[in-house]
């Protein structure tokens, strides 16, 4: 087994292989492992939520053709999404390049996304020059993902697969990704900035919402993210953002009660409840609630309203993306019922007019989705009349028949 080191002339390679020695002594002793499960790689997506759809929408069409595969990390290196050819994915999985496992390089050694994020450039790493044994059939192209304001690394992309993934076409390609990305979340970040100067608020001066996001889709716990640290809510407390984040000119103590328990919370209630939640977020730089009427000081942005923005815009596909789960599906608030119907329809009647095979099946894919005859009927006049998804299609359609 060969120790001493890539054969290239590149300085940057070699003193990578050599901290990977220093990590693993040698090649033989990698075993890439999986450190995240399925429910933790979705959390684990959300500081990058306005990122992967335009990554997604730039490199997975190219990587499908090309029979290469497009990957996401986290900044530790662990595998967040692999996207492209399915050939290439099922290869790709026999050496444990699958979501959720760690590929830095104190965990494999010298390869393209783990060396990106240590070196905080875009590198390339052709077969051979790969640390890790069961990777030198395979090369790959990365690139570090930056913050656009704080520089803060929040990842790598990557595209792996045969000698195109080393192609300089390539190099500049995942360059080019990488930036558009960033633009999007720069363009996010001044779009959720406040456009007047900041007032006071509980005492202290307004905080811009400009790096908070609030999380109510899916499974997972409610959540705001502040600057990429995740705070987790109270199924009340994320009623209550989400309903201020959604009006402007704020609520009355009152029009907070009927839209959060129906008109039956007495008003003391209601006030506790803001009380609490502007002691949870004050210490740690959350957003600043005002009062008479309660409003929000600064917009929030919302995962809700990025699915709901990207159907007006008519991104479907990237709506389908981003859309995690039924908005706050356990709660029975009645602004938060209206607006989950909302999201939810509209991303259906998208999903239904654009067409797609490939979009109906994703769009099946979700729990609320299990039982829709209609959507079950279109996928199978979409597919190909010997694609082996038809029986699928087939057997569930008879099950709601039945």
């Amino acid at each position: 087994m060969r120790t001493d080191g890539p054969t290239t002339a590149d300085p940057q390679l070699r003193l990578s292989w050599a901290r990977s020695l220093s990590h693993l002594a040698a090649p033989e002793h990698c075993t890439p492992q999986v450190v995240l499960d399925r429910t933790d790689v979705r959390e684990a997506r959300a500081p990058l939520r306005l990122l992967m759809p335009v990554l997604d929408e730039l490199l997975t069409p190219l990587a499908e053709d090309t029979g290469l595969v497009v990957a996401v990390t986290d900044p530790r290196g662990v595998l967040l999404q692999v996207r492209g050819s399915a050939a290439t994915r099922r290869r790709a999985e026999a050496m444990g390049f699958v979501e959720g496992a760690d590929w830095s390089e104190p965990a494999v050694g010298t390869n393209a996304p783990g060396t990106a994020l240590v070196l905080r450039r875009p590198v390339t790493v052709h077969r051979d020059q790969h640390f890790y044994p069961e990777a030198r059939p395979w090369s790959c192209t990365a690139a570090p993902l930056l913050h656009p304001g704080t520089g803060a690394l929040l990842g790598a992309v990557d595209l792996t697969g045969g000698d195109a993934a080393a192609d300089p076409a390539t190099r500049a390609l995942v360059g080019a990704a990488v930036r558009a990305a960033r633009a999007e979340l720069a363009l996010a970040l001044r779009s959720a900035a406040p456009d007047r100067g900041p007032s006071p608020a509980a005492g202290r001066a307004a905080v811009p919402a400009a790096g908070a996001f609030l999380r109510v889709l899916g499974d997972a716990p409610p959540a705001l993210l502040l600057d990429g640290r995740a705070l987790e809510l109270t199924e009340r407390h994320a009623e209550i953002l989400l309903a201020l984040s959604c009006a402007a000119a704020g609520l009355s103590t009152a029009e907070l009660s009927v839209q959060l328990w129906a008109g039956r919370a007495q008003e003391t209630t209601v006030r506790a409840e803001v009380l609490r939640l502007r002691r949870l977020l004050e210490p740690r730089g959350g957003p600043a609630i005002a009062s008479r009427p309660y409003r929000l000081e600064a917009p929030l942005a919302s995962d809700a309203g990025r699915v709901l923005e990207l159907l007006a815009r008519g991104s479907h596909r990237r709506a389908l993306r981003e859309y995690t789960g039924a908005l706050l599906p356990h709660s029975e608030a009645p602004s938060v019922v209206a607006l989950r119907h909302r999201v939810t329809g509209l991303l259906r009647e998208a999903v239904l007019a654009d067409g797609s095979a490939e979009a109906v099946r994703e769009y099946l894919t979700l729990p609320e989705a299990a039982d829709d005859a209609e959507a079950w009927a279109l996928l199978l006049r979409l597919l190909p009349a010997r694609s082996p998804a038809r029986a699928r299609a087939v057997l569930e359609l008879e099950r709601l028949r039945r």
